[in-house]
């Protein structure tokens, strides 16, 4: 078997999947073909001698590589001329920097679009996912209208307002709402989000949030703070130019008085793995505090007609996107009485450590599947 696996070199994701992959069979013929090489031709593999054979097609998140992040502003720039230039090439990164991530990801969907066009032109490439599915998991506001409109259950939502004022006072008034979680329309794990809550009018507004802001420009960092007043109204007003997704927050049912949510990753339409995160926070991501729980426990807890339902619908959320592999963000509203389905990620299957009854790890099951389909 020949797989070819688009990633960032020398990032944890790419070599654990080249460790694990190298270990389930000496045999397979893996070759790790640079994002940045691809971001660079806007997607096109005419001259990348990788793809010229069969092969597999598998794709790693393009995050976490400063290469990949200039390129893929510069094709941002590429897809929208009327972009202020830039020398992004000359740019530097310090650690949490959120330089135009509404601009990369313009990028991404460039780059993502002609893959797709390279893809239909090579019969003999067999992607894991096609690019445009990838593209419309990674933008928010297009999957949860995507799940609504298949008749899944996603949290109440609100248009982002035309203009950053009428947004702010748009907020304000959503004293209806227990939460409101303003994110990133583009982001992932907990980037660029803020968690606000409304008060009666006699108390002013305040949110949690990842950000901060140093000299001018905005940091997603591993500490939530509470935000008020001109710092709050500045966090907002950057996600706003970025692009938003408004969404209710869901009273969070709890496990042992924490916050949990769940994450099925499903593969070819089946749930392969089950993790569930906890945490005080409203916000459940391991890196910002949160922790795993115990399969077993966590899962007695549910009532079992109740997990049903809900896992049904992760299902039916991954057959939404035509892509093998998808991680389902799935919470529980306090009572059990309903769930929702918060996002579908399209590189949601990373859980180092994370292994099945059987002893195998999320990257072997997704191998055993790959090779299965081709024997």
């Amino acid at each position: 078997m020949r797989m070819v696996l688009i990633a960032n070199p020398g990032t944890k994701r790419c070599e654990l999947f080249r460790q694990e992959a190298t270990a389930w069979n000496r045999s397979l013929r893996l070759e790790i073909v640079p994002w940045a090489e691809v971001i660079a031709r806007d997607g096109r593999l005419d001259d990348l001698p990788g793809f010229d054979s069969p092969a597999i097609v598998r794709f790693e998140s393009p995050g976490r590589d400063d290469l990949a992040t200039r390129l893929l502003l510069e094709a941002g720039h590429r897809e929208d001329p009327t972009e202020w230039a830039c020398d992004w090439q000359a740019q530097t990164f310090p650690r949490g920097l959120l330089l135009r991530p509404g601009l990369m990801y313009r990028g991404f969907r460039r780059v993502l679009r002609g893959l797709r066009q390279s893809f239909n032109a090579r019969p003999h490439l067999r992607p894991t996912a096609c690019p445009l599915a990838i593209a419309a998991m990674f933008d928010k506001t297009q999957t949860a209208w995507k799940l609504k409109r298949a008749g899944l259950p996603v949290p109440e939502m609100l248009p982002p307002a035309p203009d950053s004022t009428l947004f702010l006072l748009e907020l304000e008034e959503l004293a209806h709402w227990p939460r409101v979680y303003v994110k990133l329309n583009t982001g992932s794990s907990a980037t660029g989000i803020v968690v606000l809550r409304i008060p009666p009018e006699e108390y002013p507004m305040e949110g949690l949030t990842t950000l901060t802001r140093i000299h001018g420009q905005f940091y997603n960092t591993r500490r939530i703070r509470t935000v008020r007043g001109a710092d709050l109204a500045a966090a907002l007003q950057f996600l706003w130019t970025e692009g938003v997704i408004i969404q209710r927050g869901v009273p969070l049912a709890q496990i042992d008085e924490q916050n949990f949510d769940v994450r099925i990753v499903c593969l070819y339409g089946q749930p392969v793995a089950t993790i569930f995160r906890l945490s005080h926070w409203p916000m459940t991501n391991l890196h910002l505090g949160g922790h795993r729980g115990d399969y077993r426990y966590c899962r007695s807890v549910i009532p079992p007609r109740a997990w049903q339902d809900a896992l049904d619908h992760c299902v039916e959320a991954a057959s939404c996107f035509d892509s093998a592999i998808a991680g389902v963000d799935l919470v529980f509203e306090r009572g059990f009485h309903r769930h929702y389905i918060l996002e579908v990620n399209a590189f949601g299957d990373f859980f180092p450590g994370w292994v099945d009854q059987s002893g195998r790890s999320i990257h072997r099951i997704e191998l055993d599947a790959f090779a299965q389909r081709l024997a």
